[in-house]
């Protein structure tokens, strides 16, 4: 990565993609129609396993992606691990961690890096989400301290401070990076974006959501597949330890770091009691 240009900085793209082809060329397309003038932008790919020609595609469009080959083992948090510890050696004034279900408005980057800058690069900021449909749903973004972690709805005009933050578009200042590191590789999939934003605010530092919204993400609808209906007592169970579930391990790793240990106990047990009690997730409507 080149950094000796003049008042150009950069910006290290982080995504970990699997097997989406579209999602993740549409998402590209939008990250390389940014408009700046004054950033230099440099992705970094993990390719986890894919096998739908998404790496085939990518080396056609995109022969300046740098691409991580992943063996399919390494779901979301491992994936962006990987990615951030390769963009890491070029040392980039910022990371972008993005979801490459997510697109990007075309001034999104623009004003990220305006309102990182008006904390002289100190903070994490945060980009709000919404759903495609009709009504423009708020989706994802900063969360509060709250075990529950509640989604904090951005204001229009102002930075709101979070205690956390979902991981579909997070930008990191290098001074952020320097002293809190990388995510913690211990978890698969989830609670890695929440873990960092804890702990970056364990560390004395300030998230901020940053004014309005930055793209479109719909969300996943909230009934975990371990307390959906349509399935048998041992899938949910199978389910609830599978990486894309909520490996209680996993969620006790992460929440002895930050709550008490009584409640810690308690919340690693309600995983497996949630499972005996199901819900229609079919009524979950994101628009």
């Amino acid at each position: 990565m080149e950094t000796g240009r003049q008042n150009i900085k950069t910006i290290a793209i982080l995504l970990t993609v699997h097997n989406r082809k579209q999602k993740t060329l549409q998402c590209l397309r939008l990250v390389y129609e940014q408009k700046l003038s004054t950033y230099s932008i440099f992705v970094y790919l993990t390719d986890d396993g894919c096998t739908d020609g998404t790496v085939e595609e990518l080396r056609l469009r995109y022969p300046k992606v740098n691409i991580i080959n992943g063996d399919g083992t390494l779901f979301w948090n491992r994936g962006m691990y990987t990615a951030w510890q390769a963009a890491s050696k070029s040392n980039p004034d910022y990371y972008l961690w993005l979801n490459d279900d997510t697109k990007l408005f075309e001034d999104s980057l623009e004003r990220l890096l305006y309102f990182a800058e008006q904390t002289n690069g100190e903070s994490i900021v945060v980009g709000s989400t919404l759903s495609n449909g009709l009504n423009k749903v708020f989706t994802y973004g900063g969360m509060d301290g709250a075990i529950k972690h509640k989604r904090i709805q951005p204001d229009d005009n102002v930075m709101k401070k979070c205690i956390t933050f979902n991981g579909n578009i997070v930008l990191i200042p290098r001074n952020v990076f320097s002293k809190l590191g990388f995510n913690d590789f211990y978890y698969r999939h989830s609670f890695g974006d929440i873990d960092y934003g804890m702990k970056a605010t364990k560390y004395g530092l300030v998230n901020y959501i940053a004014p309005g919204y930055y793209g479109i993400c719909e969300r996943n609808n909230p009934i975990p597949l371990f307390r959906r209906r349509c399935y048998s007592l041992i899938k949910r169970y199978k389910f609830l330890y599978s990486p894309l579930g909520s490996n209680p391990f996993e969620a006790f790793h992460l929440n002895v770091k930050y709550y008490p240990l009584y409640k810690c106990i308690w919340l690693f047990l309600k995983l497996h009691i949630n499972v005996l009690f199901t819900v229609d997730h079919t009524k979950f409507d994101n628009k």
